[in-house]
């Protein structure tokens, strides 16, 4: 039934491009199924879906907006190329770093690396520790070149001095940032349509909750926006959750994220 379905939205998409003076490559169209593991384990028929004149079987691993996804949501693959590809950048950013002003070296610094750990950085809420901790080596090792130092200095008072978030806080901080655009209704209409929104809103006396949703996994569903969403809004100090103005509420919760995990 859902490939039918697939198959039906694609031969709308062709048609449009088609109408449009464009054309869909169809031997180019990649498809990904998501398999828990027990089920991957088993030999299992995959479905073939058509599209136009080509049979796509479902691959593996598949990009979209600069994400590597999996057949089981387990980002293993995204963070090895976002590790790859940044220290890449660091590498030739170190070979130039003693002809350029501290602030041009700070910004090549934020453009290659740091924004990329942070790019789509809320879908790895809930990940492994160790996962986690192969992005923080890469920011390490960007805080080290920004700052000089050695290799062997404690990292701690670096990001300190840097004012920067390790990156189990920045992902918190994304996911923040998002619940608090779909509690004052300034997120994409996906988030605040009736049929698809996350989280109902409930009103109280004091500031506005999220509705935490049940989840149906306990690794995989507590992953899900639906449910981290809530936990971490609902966690906030009244105060907090009361600032409408979006600069100042993340200005106060990059406070008590840094507190946190500087304390």
């Amino acid at each position: 039934m859902a490939i039918s379905h697939m198959e039906e939205c694609i031969s709308e998409v062709r048609m449009w491009l088609s109408n449009n003076q464009l054309k869909l490559n169809d031997d180019k169209t990649d498809f990904l199924m998501l398999i828990p593991p027990s089920t991957r384990q088993k030999h299992i028929q995959l479905p073939v879906l058509s599209v136009g004149s080509s049979l796509i079987t479902p691959s593996s691993k598949s990009r979209n907006l600069g994400v590597v996804f999996d057949q089981g949501m387990t980002f293993h693959d995204h963070i090895s190329k976002t590790v790859s590809t940044g220290f890449f950048y660091l590498r030739s950013i170190a070979l130039a770093k003693k002809y350029l002003p501290a602030e041009a070296l700070a910004t090549l610094v934020h453009a290659f690396v740091s924004a990329r750990i942070d790019s789509c950085s809320s879908i790895l809420y809930g990940l492994p520790k160790y996962e986690i901790n192969r992005l923080q080596k890469l920011l390490n090792q960007a805080a080290r070149l920004l700052t000089h130092t050695g290799k062997y200095d404690q990292i701690t008072p670096i990001l300190r001095k840097l004012h920067w978030l390790p990156v189990h806080q920045r992902i918190q901080f994304k996911i923040l940032t998002l619940a608090h655009k779909v509690v004052y209704e300034t997120s994409p209409l996906y988030l605040r349509h009736p049929k698809h929104q996350q989280s109902r809103i409930t009103r109280s006396s004091s500031a506005p909750l999220l509705e935490r949703k049940r989840a149906n996994k306990r690794s995989a569903g507590d992953r899900a926006f639906s449910v981290a969403a809530p936990s971490l809004w609902n966690a906030l100090p009244v105060a907090i959750r009361s600032t409408g103005d979006l600069h100042a509420f993340q200005r106060l919760i990059k406070t008590i994220l840094f507190r946190n995990a500087f304390s």
